[in-house]
């Protein structure tokens, strides 16, 4: 009997998850909407002050900085503000609160351009220093 050896490329666990998060197709409005106070919370109980979204991948970086402005609700405009930045930037596929893995940060879904990216919003309180 002659077996014959085959390399089979399987990818990395982020590539398999890649193609199954694409698969299910974009967040229900519905679904972005219970997420919303889930995020005002993280936002008003998790931050002293600063906020980051990363998408490694794509180079994709953006700080959110609470409570400079006499505004009267931070968290709620950071909470809706992320859902427009993410929609900016393509269809939102999923959001969910990852409590083990990245510490306490939120891992998001996004298809742009036919491809998915994973984006993780966290804190970055202890990133900055102010003068």
């Amino acid at each position: 009997m002659d077996l014959k050896k085959f390399d089979v490329p399987f990818g990395t666990l982020y590539d398999f998850n890649k193609q199954i998060i694409l698969k299910e197709g974009a967040m229900p409005q519905l679904e972005i909407n219970k997420v919303i106070p889930k995020i005002e919370d993280w936002f008003n109980w998790t931050l002293d002050g600063y906020a980051m979204l990363l998408c490694r991948e794509r180079y994709d970086f953006t700080i959110f900085h609470l409570y400079e402005k006499e505004n009267p609700n931070p968290p709620a405009i950071a909470a809706q503000e992320l859902i427009d930045v993410l929609k900016n930037r393509g269809t939102i596929l999923s959001i969910e609160k990852d409590t083990e893995k990245m510490n306490n940060a939120w891992e998001i879904w996004l298809e742009i351009d036919d491809n998915a990216y994973a984006y993780y919003l966290f804190g970055c309180d202890d990133w900055v220093i102010e003068c």
